[in-house]
């Protein structure tokens, strides 16, 4: 292939999709970032979302550590574990919630090019999925801090942000492939 020559064994169609697919991945690029940053700004512009959002997990967290026969006590959204090895501290912030992961969540799916009940049900499927996750999340993460303290810092830092970002991702690929038709099945 020389300077100025058309790429060998590519024809006006493979061009034409190739152009198509960066036109359309653009579009779902400023989508995506357009829905995630309002999303956000809403965050800091309504603080009570994010206080109530924190509330709600830590009412969650108290309720399946009281089924579980934990000793602990809760104000707010803070959690005081008395265990073995001293009282240890439990914080739920903004970040302990799961709201940030919805956001980028919901802004895939909405940005992506999909029908409006495709979009539902993913919004139906995820939403939700991602809420039990990060309360499962929440719940291991207690008892790590409650039984083994040094393992807390891999387990919070590490082990669960990689595996909430991998369950996100699997969620959105699971949509594509079986709730998502292609276009042309219209």
């Amino acid at each position: 292939m020389g300077q100025g020559k058309k790429p060998e064994g590519q024809t006006r169609e493979t061009r034409r999709n190739s152009r198509t697919f960066r036109r359309d991945f653009t579009v779902f690029l400023i989508l995506f970032f357009a829905l995630w940053l309002f999303s956000y700004l809403l965050t800091i512009r309504f603080p009570g979302i994010v206080a109530r959002a924190q509330l709600l997990v830590a009412a969650e967290l108290d309720w399946c550590l009281d089924r579980l026969d934990y000793l602990f006590t809760r104000v707010g959204s803070t959690f005081t574990f008395n265990t073995a090895h001293g009282g240890e501290r439990l914080v739920v912030i903004a970040e302990c919630t799961g709201l940030y992961t919805t956001i980028i969540f919901y802004s895939i799916i909405l940005a992506y090019p999909a029908r409006i009940r495709e979009k539902m049900i993913g919004l139906l499927i995820g939403i939700p999925a991602i809420h039990i996750l990060n309360l499962v999340r929440m719940v291991v993460i207690s008892l790590v801090l409650y039984h083994r303290r040094e393992m807390f810092d891999f387990f919070h830092g590490y082990l669960w942000q990689i595996t909430f970002v991998i369950f996100m991702l699997m969620i959105v690929i699971f949509w594509m492939a079986k709730i998502v038709k292609p276009r042309e099945a219209e």
